[in-house]
């Protein structure tokens, strides 16, 4: 009878309990309002592209030392020289090559330290700007590593390191960076007599930039091919082999002009639409989606073909750029830029499509002049400022179009004009 009792009596305690939670909630949703879910406008752009593979031609011509062995580099990777500048060096015995990777670096952290010293070259002497710097660098040092950028990142280092350095000699007047310099001088000539083996010195023929790697292709891919290059001809460089003399035995190149170029192909009906001598933007997925303005230097066509090739031109070098002979890239037709706006905001409201966007607490109505459109969001014109000149003011705030930074409503119930949301 007792075990009855109790069970009523518990059970009768878990009712009141979930009754009193009840009503706890309902008192809670009546309190908080109705709830609508919301979001920011905000500046966008898109771009329209074509996909399309590519092939990659440059004057260059690879550098031989004449001999096997070690090769050791003498300047960085795409830096211009003058004509006669060492550029690389081959050992035969490894052990002297080895000497000289030591040397290369000496000269770099000499290079450094010389830079380093507040006396020589610095811009600053705030503290505060130093550590601004600082975390700069570090950040895209960091950002740099993450994306595979070693030879970007290894410049960013090196431009950390003397921030650091001329941050170190700020906060102690008597820090100098001379003895260490010297230290190392020191060293670098003692290692240069050491280097007693045979080897054979690499000087730049002319006038240009050079590169360490070589893919084969500097033979191939040249300017008498690009200038006599036929539809056919573009068709048959996808088969075509690397040179093997150059893979097996060059010790880098020189690549005498800026100017680059790119052949792409696609049928004659999209290739309409651009013009010789005009500019174009090219997206390169294999450089972090850089996009660089390439001028359309000549179109190659065949009567029998269906297929255009279109020559683009570039006299930009761009820092870690990736040169590989064939590559994807992506040719934009279209840019669209204005005001992101979700799709789950659009509304038809009388038959014009615009959005709920919230005026304090007020619910208003502002028309959506869209650009472009897909399942995820719409772009839409910045409002025209009848006060300046320039539509693009992307400051104006308009009370009849979507403006920039606009809380526009993407859901919520029995939404309409002058509305108040508690």
């Amino acid at each position: 009878m007792n075990s009855i009792k109790n069970f009523f009596a518990q059970f009768g305690s878990a009712v009141l309990l979930v009754g009193i939670c009840a009503y706890l909630i309902l008192q809670l949703t009546l309190g908080i309002g109705e709830v609508v879910d919301v979001e920011h406008t905000t500046y966008i752009t898109v771009q329209d592209t074509l996909r399309l593979d590519a092939y990659l031609f440059r004057d260059e011509t690879p550098l031989f030392s004449g001999t096997s062995g070690t090769d050791c580099f003498l300047v960085g990777d795409g830096e211009r020289v003058s004509k006669g500048t060492p550029v690389s060096i081959t050992y035969v015995d490894e052990t002297d090559a080895s000497v000289q990777e030591r040397i290369t670096r000496i000269n770099r952290m000499i290079r450094i330290l010389e830079q380093s010293n507040l006396a020589d070259g610095a811009q600053t002497t705030d503290l505060a700007v130093l550590d601004q710097r600082i975390e700069t660098l570090t950040v895209e040092l960091l950002r740099e590593i993450a994306e595979g950028d070693l030879s970007k990142a290894a410049r960013s280092e090196e431009a950390l390191w003397i921030e650091m350095n001329r941050r170190q000699a700020l906060l102690d007047s008597d820090h100098d960076y001379t003895t260490q310099i010297n230290l190392l001088k020191q060293e670098r000539a003692d290692l240069e007599r050491s280097l007693r083996g045979r080897s054979v010195k690499v000087n730049a023929p002319e006038a240009g930039y050079f590169f360490g790697a070589v893919d084969g292709y500097e033979t191939v891919f040249t300017m008498d091919a690009l200038e006599n290059l036929t539809v056919d001809g573009f068709l048959r460089l996808a088969s075509s082999s690397a040179d093997s003399r150059v893979l097996n035995d060059a010790c880098g190149k020189m690549v005498h002009s800026a100017a680059w170029y790119i052949a792409v192909a696609t049928d004659k009906r999209t290739a309409s639409a651009y013009k010789e001598g005009a500019s174009y933007d090219v997206l390169f997925p294999y450089s972090g989606s850089l996009t660089l303005s390439m001028r359309l230097d000549r179109k190659i066509m065949q009567t029998d073909l269906d297929t255009v090739v279109l020559v683009f031109e570039s006299k930009e070098l761009p820092e870690s750029f990736d040169y590989s002979r064939t590559q994807t890239v992506q040719l934009v037709t279209k840019t669209h830029a204005g005001i992101r706006v979700s799709t789950d905001a659009l509304r038809i409201l009388d038959g014009v499509t615009g959005c709920y966007v919230l005026d304090g607490t007020h619910v208003v109505f502002k028309k959506a002049d869209i650009l472009y459109r897909n399942e995820e969001f719409a772009v839409c014109n910045v409002p025209y400022n009848s006060v300046k000149e320039n539509r693009d003011d992307k400051a104006f705030i308009s009370d009849e179009y979507i403006s920039l930074y606009d809380t526009v409503i993407t859901a919520g119930e029995d939404l309409y004009v002058g509305k108040v949301l508690q």
